[in-house]
Parts: C-alpha cells; structure tokens; sequence
C-alpha cells in the first residue's frame, strides 16, 4: 500500500531563543532525504532570518503564509486581517522572491473552522492549510525518539493525504526527522507538498 504524506513546518516566532542552526539542520535532512516540504512563513519571522527563509526557497520547499504577527485569526477585525496577511505576503516575497499564495496557515490553527476568518483569508487569495498529525515539539518535554514513534502510527492510521506539523526550530523535530522518515517510507509513504493534495 502506497500513501502521500506531506511534511509541512511552521517558522516563526522570531522573538523566541532558538537554537544556532536548527532550523538549517532540518533542511539538510530534508535535503539528504530528497523530501519535498512545504514551510509556513511568519513575515516577521523572514525579516528577522532572510537568509534562512531565502534557502528554504532557493531547495525548493513550498512557501505558505504563516500571518505577520501571528495573532488567533478570528480576535482580528476583517481589516485588521487583510492588513495581517498582506503584511506577510510583502516580506515573504521581499526576502524569498516568492509568492506564498495561496497557501496559509492560521497560527495556533485558529481560525481553520471560522466561515468568517476562511472567508477573510480568501478573498486575499489564499485557502487554509491544516494538520492531520502534530507531534507537539514545541512542548520541552517532548523527545524525538517517542514523537517519531506517535506521529508514524497516526499518519499511518490517517492515511492517504496525511498532513504532518513540525517546528524547524525545535530539538524535538531534528531528532524525530530521520526514524519518522524510514518509518513512513517502510510502510509505503512518499513525500509530497501540499499542493499535491489539493
């Protein structure tokens, strides 16, 4: 049995300590991997880190919009969220060269069921993207071995068309990366963006 499952990370938070060359650690994982992903970009996270989200780019990935200050989509008025998500799309096409229509993310997935806030974000030009599968490795206690472990039997048991949430920064997800990756490949898995799910 053959699935498609799509590997998809949220950078962001450029105000939080991350760790020296994490995120750049996941692409070349990714990169050695031959793994095709799609990355959802906070514009204040692009502004703080051009280069990095520049290379996300420059291999490949697909680009989404992660909203610029990464406020819960549904306490923004309409304006307030044209004005949000328009300011993401100028510094992520100002810093990658690329367009991220129409492809977004809702930070916190708030918002991802609202017929308002769905509404607001496609009359900007972009359709929500959510998750399937999250292996929660923002949370400090969470380690890689066990999260590698709980999101293969979940993608597993959700199938064709699994969508998988990771953060680049987090030591959780480097570490998850390689067993996840044999794990889903031995049980038939290959990697796609989302846009093949569309």
């Amino acid at each position: 049995m053959t699935f498609r499952v799509a590997l998809t990370f949220d950078a962001e938070h450029p105000d939080r300590p991350h760790r020296i060359g994490g995120t750049e650690r996941v692409l070349d994982i990714l990169d050695a991997e031959r793994i095709p992903a799609t990355f959802f970009i906070q514009g204040r996270w692009a502004e703080a880190y051009p280069p990095l989200a520049r290379s996300i780019a420059e291999r490949g990935h697909l680009i989404g919009n992660h909203s610029f200050y990464h406020a819960r989509m549904p306490l923004l008025s309409p304006s307030g969220l044209s004005s949000d998500v328009r300011a993401a799309e100028r510094a992520i096409i100002a810093v990658t060269g690329v367009d991220p229509r129409p492809w977004f993310r809702c930070p916190f997935g708030a918002g991802s069921g609202d017929p308002q806030v769905l509404a607001g974000i496609g009359r900007l030009g972009y359709r929500e993207v959510s998750w399937d599968v999250e292996g929660f490795d923002w949370r400090p206690s969470t380690r890689g071995r066990g999260m590698a472990r709980r999101m293969t039997r979940d993608a597993i048991a959700r199938g064709d068309g699994a969508v998988l949430l990771f953060h680049p920064w987090t030591t959780a997800t480097e570490r998850a990366l390689p067993p996840l990756i044999d794990g889903l490949r031995e049980a038939g898995a290959t990697f796609v963006q989302v846009d093949a799910l569309a």
